[in-house]
């Protein structure tokens, strides 16, 4: 396998420099041994130094989509590609990396490892990032999140929604090392909750004409109808690779 040309590695690190999401999840799997790929994580645990990087890029895209929110749904969509982004700047890391191996000098790269870098990025972004963010909206900003989605402020229901987000956004984190068996409990349950998600906000336009932004666009045509889609795709294709 050839190596990646420098000028994709010097963009590569540009963007990593702005947007460290690729690169943390490939400093999480710096220890990855290409010649037995089916066992790298599963006895693998956290570092301090791993995790502290993990909870800090997320705190910075907290701040970036907090300034990306300004442009609208240009913002929103914008925000959305870093996951495909970031994904395509892990995937460059790892695949040079395994061109440089010795070792490996006539085998292809793992299909499975393409599939579950995209994988990883959407677990990262998708479900951790949007989780916890959902958290925070629905106890510190409760009001100004259903005065968005149109309905009434108050109900202390968006507190057990809040705790829900909560428990989805953990547990994302926690499949960032851990693999396999525990991504198909967050993947489908966070899916069934999304498409859940879906068919109310769906049903709520129709039934009462609620256009608010909160209600319909991005957040629901991508984050509840398309991401879980995709994740189930992806999961069901790399669980059929790694057999």
């Amino acid at each position: 396998m050839k190596q990646i040309p420098n000028s994709l590695l010097k963009i590569k690190k540009v963007y990593d420099f702005i947007i460290p999401t690729g690169k943390v999840l490939q400093d999480i799997d710096k220890h990855l041994k290409f010649n037995d790929i089916n066992s790298k994580l599963q006895t693998a645990s956290a570092s301090i130094k791993d995790i502290l990087a993990a909870i800090g890029v997320l705190a910075w895209m907290f701040m970036l989509k907090f300034l990306l929110d300004f442009l609208g749904i240009f913002g929103e969509i914008t925000f959305l590609l870093l996951i495909p982004l970031s994904a395509l700047s892990h995937l460059a890391g790892e695949m040079n990396d395994f061109a440089l191996n010795d070792d490996l000098k006539n085998d292809k790269f793992p299909k499975s490892r393409v599939v579950e870098i995209f994988l990883l990025q959407i677990i990262y972004i998708g479900f951790a990032f949007f989780s916890l963010r959902g958290f925070i909206g629905h106890t510190l900003l409760a009001n100004t999140i259903a005065l968005d989605i149109g309905w009434p402020a108050g109900s202390p229901f968006q507190t057990e929604l809040a705790f829900t987000q909560l428990g989805f956004g953990i547990m994302a984190m926690i499949c960032l090392w851990k693999r396999d068996s525990i991504w198909i409990g967050l993947i489908y349950s966070k899916s069934i909750f999304l498409f859940g998600a879906a068919g109310v906000h769906i049903w709520d336009i129709i039934v009462n004409s609620n256009f608010s932004h909160g209600n319909t666009g991005t957040i629901l045509f991508i984050n509840d109808l398309l991401l879980p889609l995709v994740s189930i795709i992806l999961l069901h294709l790399y669980l059929k690779s790694r057999k």
